[in-house]
C-alpha cells in the first residue's frame, strides 16, 4: 500500500470514528420522537396516536337517549319529587356519563326550579331518574327532562349485572312513625362484588300513576349475597297503593365499584 493510500485510509477511519462520536453526543441532547411529545411525527395518524403509538380514539355517536315519561310526585306540603323514565336504544353503546336537566314549570309554562344531574345507562336499557326533595311554595304543573350530553362507551360484549329485588312488600304504617313503608331483599346473583347498589322504589295507584318515590343506597353487596332494606314516607299521599317497582342499579362504568373484567369497552366518545 502506498503512503498516499495509507494516509487516505487513516483519514477515512478517523472520519468514521468522529462521526460516530458526534452522532452519539447529539443523541444525548436531541429528544427522540415519542408517543407523548405532543408532535405528529414517526408516521403517527394524529398527534401521539396511531402508527407506532396506541390507536387513536374514535368518536362514538349513538342514537339519542329517549325521555319516555316524567312525573311530579307530591311529597308533603311545598315538597315534591320527580320521576323520569329514560331509554337507551343502542344495543352495544352504554352511557358512561349522562348529563341531564330537570325543569319544573307552573301552569303558564314559566320556570319554577331547575336542577342538573348526572347518571349512567346500560346498553338497550330503561332506567329511572329519581330527584327528590324539591321545595317550593309554587305549585308545579309539569316537569321537563332533557338529556344534555352523553359520553358513550362501546362494548365488545355485554351482560347486565344480575341484581334483583325479591320479597317486595309495601303498605301503610299504623304505629305513628310514618305514613307508608316499603321492604325488599336485594340479591346479587352475579360473580362480582359491588361497592354501591342504588334501589329506586316507586309506588303506583290504581291508574298506574306514581304516587310516591324514594331511593336508598346499599354499600358493599358481595357476590352471591343478599340484604334487606326498608324505606318510609312520613307524609300522606293521594291514592291507594296498588303495586310497586323496585329497581336496583349499579354503576358498571366506575372502575372502583366492581371488577373491571365485567365489561369490555373498546371505544369511547361524546355526543
Amino acid at each position: 500500500m502506498t503512503r498516499v493510500a495509507k494516509r487516505t485510509a487513516i483519514i477515512i477511519i478517523y472520519g468514521i470514528i468522529f462521526a460516530l462520536i458526534v452522532s452519539g453526543v447529539a443523541s444525548l441532547f436531541i429528544a427522540r420522537p415519542t408517543c407523548t411529545d405532543g408532535i405528529k411525527n414517526q408516521k403517527e395518524e394524529q398527534v401521539d396516536c396511531g402508527g407506532p403509538c396506541a390507536p387513536c380514539a374514535v368518536d362514538i355517536v349513538g342514537k339519542d337517549i329517549v325521555v319516555q315519561k316524567a312525573f311530579i310526585v307530591p311529597a308533603g306540603e311545598g315538597n315534591y319529587d320527580v320521576l323520569a323514565e329514560i331509554h337507551n336504544p343502542n344495543p352495544l353503546f352504554g352511557g358512561k356519563n349522562v348529563y341531564y336537566t330537570v325543569t319544573m314549570k307552573d301552569a303558564s309554562g314559566a320556570k319554577i326550579m331547575t336542577r342538573s344531574g348526572q347518571t349512567f345507562i346500560l346498553p338497550n336499557a330503561n332506567k329511572y331518574i329519581v330527584e327528590v326533595e324539591w321545595q317550593t311554595p309554587q305549585k308545579p304543573a309539569r316537569v321537563d327532562v332533557t338529556i344534555d350530553k352523553v359520553e358513550w362507551v362501546k362494548f365488545t360484549t355485554f351482560a347486565a349485572p344480575q341484581i334483583v329485588v325479591r320479597n317486595q312488600r309495601f303498605g301503610l304504617i299504623h304505629s305513628g312513625t310514618g305514613y307508608a313503608e316499603a321492604f325488599g331483599l336485594v340479591v346479587n346473583d352475579s360473580s362480582y362484588d359491588f361497592h354501591n347498589v342504588t334501589i329506586n322504589v316507586i309506588l303506583f295507584d290504581q291508574r298506574d300513576v306514581p304516587i310516591a318515590v324514594n331511593k336508598t343506597v346499599q354499600n358493599t353487596l358481595d357476590a352471591q349475597t343478599q340484604r334487606e332494606f326498608r324505606l318510609t314516607w312520613p307524609n300522606a299521599f293521594p291514592g291507594t297503593i296498588v303495586r310497586s317497582e323496585m329497581e336496583p342499579e349499579t354503576n358498571v362504568f366506575d372502575s372502583s365499584n366492581f371488577m373491571k373484567k365485567f365489561m369490555a369497552p373498546v371505544e369511547s366518545g361524546v355526543q
